[in-house]
């Protein structure tokens, strides 16, 4: 990036980032699907990051395209007018509603919304995937508005968008991150497959171990952990859209209720009934 207010990036500006999180979730669109048209002026920071697939939105007049591995951000005094998805590769994508520097310092959110464009790759920062799961985890899973998981995750977020805006030094990612990518999304789309390692491993073209050892260092954990993982996240959106244990169960991959059921409980720390009662809502059809 070229030239900077003055005021971002010291020491000052860092210490006044204590974010405000009023929204976070996982829009997952179906194919065709388009918002219906509106013109909503954004109050906060709306922040999608694109995990699958791939569509456009559009915001002050104008369409813009995105696809997996980019970050969509919706700033105060932006227009929101519609958004659609990719036909043939509908999206996945995390979003979460924020203001960085909590309610009552605008003029920093103005000047940090003159040097954050609306689009950014984050392809070359993967671990920025496994951020926005976490804090899709914490914040449907959190026991109160003031959860300290979900502001420290982003916290995490936003230092890394800092840095990508800062410009400063990044690792280069490894010459077989193209085939990791394709083993996530692999496991991204289809959890539902009864998938095993030597699956994943034949999609992406690696060997066994070459792609654990890649997918554990880039996403934090291993591939089999993370379709696990995936898997729950999708019976957390199911069953807050009031589905049935059994059913939820089956449409995520799991090869019996009572597996499902046990699973659940044993990482969030709720059953799967329980859950539902706490976070039942009706779908949404925007982001």
């Amino acid at each position: 990036m070229a030239t900077y207010d003055a005021g971002l990036w010291t020491e000052d500006f860092y210490r006044a980032v204590q974010p405000e999180v009023f929204a976070t979730g996982l829009h997952r669109a179906e194919p065709h699907w388009v918002s219906p048209a509106k013109d909503q002026v954004q109050t906060d920071y709306d922040v999608w990051y694109v995990a699958s697939g791939g569509g456009g939105v559009c915001v002050n007049g104008t369409w813009h395209a995105f696809r997996a591995g980019d970050l969509i951000t919706i700033k105060p005094g932006d227009v929101y007018e519609q958004e659609r998805t990719d036909p043939a590769a509908p999206f996945h994508i995390y979003y979460t509603h924020i203001l960085p520097f909590g309610l009552d310092k605008p003029s920093l959110d103005r000047a940090l919304s003159r040097v954050w464009p609306l689009k950014i790759s984050m392809l070359h920062r993967p671990e920025f995937a496994g951020l926005f799961h976490r804090l899709f985890e914490a914040y449907t899973t959190r026991r109160s508005q003031h959860s300290l998981a979900v502001r420290g995750l982003v916290m995490q977020i936003l230092e890394t968008i800092f840095d990508e805006l800062r410009g400063a030094p990044l690792e280069s990612p490894p010459r077989a991150y193209p085939n990791l990518l394709r083993a996530k999304e692999l496991l991204d789309r289809e959890y539902a497959r009864d998938l095993r390692l030597a699956d994943i491993a034949r999609h992406s073209d690696l060997s066994i171990s070459h792609l654990s050892a890649l997918f554990t260092r880039h996403f934090g954990c291993p591939p089999m952990e993370y379709l696990l993982r995936v898997r729950l996240r999708e019976a957390k959106l199911l069953l807050a859209r009031a589905e049935r244990v059994k059913e939820t169960a089956h449409a995520t991959g799991f090869q019996s209720q009572h597996y499902f059921s046990r699973t659940f409980r044993q990482r969030t720390g709720l059953s799967p009934t329980q859950f539902a009662a706490m976070h039942i809502r009706r779908p949404t059809s925007a982001v």
